[in-house]
């Protein structure tokens, strides 16, 4: 296994997740909104609004994971666990939640991996902000015929 990366500058960088939640649980109100109270709403924009609600509980998603990621990375950071032995508890509470299989059953990730894969989640999670924050303006400032 690799050797583990500053697991406080991890839960930094996945705690800047905060900032898209948000913005994507007021665009999801929106559409919603613009969804359920504009009768006269072109085929178009209407579409454009469910593409961006689809988007914004993906998003949602995304942001329950890193979310997770920051939370289990910070109780390694107060338990003083590095390396194996934090790794093998972040597999073991999320075995024991059911969010992965038993430990056994797939061979240890290492480090690097693991820190791929939540930036992975973070980024998706900017990117699928930026596609519902898109798809609402587009479907605000579609022409009304």
């Amino acid at each position: 296994m690799s050797a583990t990366p500053d697991i406080a500058a991890m839960q930094l960088l996945l705690r800047l997740g905060r900032w898209p939640a948000s913005l994507s649980q007021g665009l999801l109100l929106a559409a919603l909104l613009l969804l359920g109270i504009e009768p006269g709403l072109a085929m178009l924009a209407a579409g454009l609004l469910l593409l961006s609600v689809v988007a914004g509980i993906a998003q949602a998603y995304h942001a329950w994971r890193v979310a997770l990621d920051a939370s289990l990375l910070r109780l390694l950071r107060d338990e003083g666990l590095k390396d194996e032995a934090a790794a093998q508890r972040i597999d073991r509470l999320l075995h024991d939640s059911g969010l992965r299989r038993a430990p056994d059953a797939e061979p240890p990730r290492g480090w690097d991996l693991r820190w791929a894969g939540m930036r992975r989640l973070l980024l998706r999670q900017y990117l699928l902000t930026a596609v519902q924050l898109v798809l609402v303006l587009l479907a605000v400032l579609w022409p009304q015929t």
